[in-house]
């Protein structure tokens, strides 16, 4: 219900696009955004639930280690942040900074106390309500319960959309390859295995990205690639964008690349 009435808003800001025409829109009172708000992280809390053992995707893993070094400094984090929470409350938030093409660990006070632009793809209620007739007081073994059950295709679902909402701006086309540093961004694993890659192209870790942007000039177009042009190329195009970098994702990948008809070369030795 209130989402469909804040939609209702959110459409009238074509004629006025100004917060004081947002607010004096609004169907009900600005206090009541917590309502709403509360609602879409109970929703998106138990979307994160019934893993039921599920292994992580191999990119959401990737885009763990690069924002945080590696999957254990990531959940060491955010157990630490959310069972510092136990009795009292809260959320504990996983959320995609757009802006940054990052991923940040965010403790949220209230259901209101959001990232802003951020975009939250796994909750964890820290609310005692949340955990009180299964675990009394024993918040610790709640979270450790909850990482247990972690639904990750799910959460990589929510990553590869928000990812892909962020980025569609920066595409790139084979005909701005010509003109700019190519560099192939394909998982470590997956190059590895790849028997060739773009004329022109060097391979960089999509993990170390934070590392090697620093040393490419601000004033010098850069195309990354992947395999399909989706969430490694885009996140780390993302990324270089923040750091200064005039990047742009291939898209379609080197995958797209051959269907238009564009060479490719097999890697040098070693």
């Amino acid at each position: 219900m209130w989402s469909i009435l804040l939609a209702a808003s959110l459409a009238s800001l074509k004629e006025d696009p100004s917060m004081d025409a947002l607010i004096h829109n609004l169907p009900f009172e600005p206090n009541q955004l917590d309502g709403l708000s509360e609602k879409l992280l109970h929703e998106l809390y138990f979307a994160s639930l019934g893993g039921k053992g599920a292994s992580m995707e191999p990119p959401m893993k990737l885009a763990l280690e690069a924002n945080f070094g590696s999957v254990e400094r990531w959940r060491e984090e955010f157990v630490a942040c959310a069972k510092a929470q136990g009795g009292g409350s809260g959320w504990m938030l996983l959320a995609f900074q757009p802006r940054e093409g990052s991923l940040v660990n965010q403790w949220a006070a209230d259901h209101t106390h959001a990232l802003a632009g951020g975009v939250p793809i796994l909750a964890l209620d820290m609310y005692e309500h949340a955990y009180h007739l299964d675990f009394g007081a024993a918040a610790g073994a709640y979270v450790d319960a909850f990482m247990a059950n972690i639904d990750w295709p799910a959460v990589y679902q929510r990553y590869q959309a928000a990812v892909h909402a962020a980025s569609e701006p920066f595409a790139g086309t084979v005909d701005d390859v010509s003109k700019a540093a190519l560099f192939d961004v394909r998982r470590a694993g997956v190059f590895q295995q790849a028997p060739t890659m773009i004329p022109g192209a060097r391979w960089c870790d999509p993990v170390a990205v934070g590392d090697w942007a620093r040393e490419l000039p601000a004033d010098q177009p850069v195309v990354v690639y992947c395999v399909y042009g989706h969430e490694v190329s885009r996140s780390t195009a993302l990324r270089l964008r923040a750091a200064g970098v005039d990047a742009r994702y291939l898209s379609g990948g080197i995958d797209g690349w051959q269907a238009a008809g564009r060479p490719v070369i097999d890697k040098p030795a070693g």
